[in-house]
């Protein structure tokens, strides 16, 4: 009688099986981000300007938060003495735990803009300002005010978005002195 040669057979059924065991291991089910619910955030939106330029923890000596209090209200002067309308107005702590800030803001149409920084209660401040265009880019202008006082510069700028931000010289939390500063642009 004949044998049946079972290398043959196994073989032949191994090589299909081979094949079949690295597509049959996972599966994943992605969700379409097309059909996929965008979860908002839960927690309450800043709608008080003032609340956003402040520091994030209250500092240990009650003074502290006076002085800075005071110094928002000296720095709002010196700010507002500049004439025209306000296109974009940046204020907040230049040390603490929450030091910085900065922003952008839609220029309405190309021309001559006035930008005026001032800071209260530190030895200087530096600000940047820079507009990105298709068609030019505004190198950043570096406008350096020594402390309680403001400086102003005239610029001109294309339609479109100019960004403005302090520069902060070291890195890391600095001693909470209250010190605050701020930009505006007015045209």
């Amino acid at each position: 009688m004949g044998s049946v040669d079972m290398k043959g057979i196994g073989r032949w059924f191994a090589f299909p099986l081979c094949l079949l065991v690295p597509v049959a291991g996972c599966s994943y089910d992605y969700p379409d981000p097309r059909t996929t619910p965008i979860v908002q955030d839960e927690r309450p939106a800043i709608t008080d300007p003032s609340l956003t330029t402040e520091s994030a923890t209250e500092p240990a000596d009650p003074q502290v938060h006076q002085r800075e209090v005071r110094n928002y209200q000296d720095l709002d002067t010196l700010l507002n003495a500049v004439p025209g309308p306000v296109m974009l107005l940046r204020e907040g702590p230049l040390d603490g735990p929450a030091r910085g800030f900065g922003g952008k803001e839609q220029v309405p149409a190309a021309g001559q803009y006035t930008v005026t920084a001032a800071c209260v209660g530190a030895a200087s401040a530096t600000i940047f300002i820079r507009q990105e265009h298709p068609t030019v880019t505004l190198w950043p202008v570096e406008l350096t005010v020594n402390c309680p006082g403001s400086a102003s510069q005239v610029i001109t700028l294309q339609q479109g978005y100019v960004s403005v931000h302090l520069s902060l010289p070291s890195p890391g939390d600095t001693p909470w002195t209250g010190a605050v500063g701020g930009v505006r642009m007015t045209g």
